[in-house]
């Protein structure tokens, strides 16, 4: 019997901008960090926290180009309407407003100020 895989904790994001990186997520999540230090937010997302990690030593140099996609499942599709909504006043760059994809589920896509990916879908 082999063991179960090892239980995700974190997803830490590298930031050129911490503190613009900071707000963003402060206004999209509509929380607190549950932790702040020198270079390192956390906020707490109940099964996993999304961390924020200034770029500039040895595991994220300064130089580098974003590239994760953050994927959060929304339970309906009117959900994910109110969530456009939302960052479309926040003034959030929507890069794709929600879309039926052929998959049968239903997803936006918009990016944070330093061009990570946030997608938010309903599973069909």
């Amino acid at each position: 019997m082999s063991e179960p895989p090892p239980h995700l904790d974190a997803i830490v994001i590298p930031c050129r901008d911490m503190a613009r990186q900071r707000g963003f997520y402060e206004r999209i999540l509509d929380r607190a960090p549950e932790e702040t230090r020198a270079g390192w937010v956390r906020f707490d997302l109940g099964h996993v926290s999304l961390a924020l990690r200034a770029r500039g030593d040895a595991l994220f140099p300064r130089e580098g180009d974003p590239g994760v996609m953050l994927a959060f499942r929304l339970d309906t599709a009117e959900e994910l309407d109110r969530w456009h909504r939302r960052l479309l006043m926040a003034k959030v760059a929507v890069l794709d407003p929600p879309t039926d994809l052929p998959s049968g589920d239903r997803a936006l896509h918009a990016a944070d100020p330093e061009g990570n990916v946030l997608c938010l879908f309903t599973a069909r």
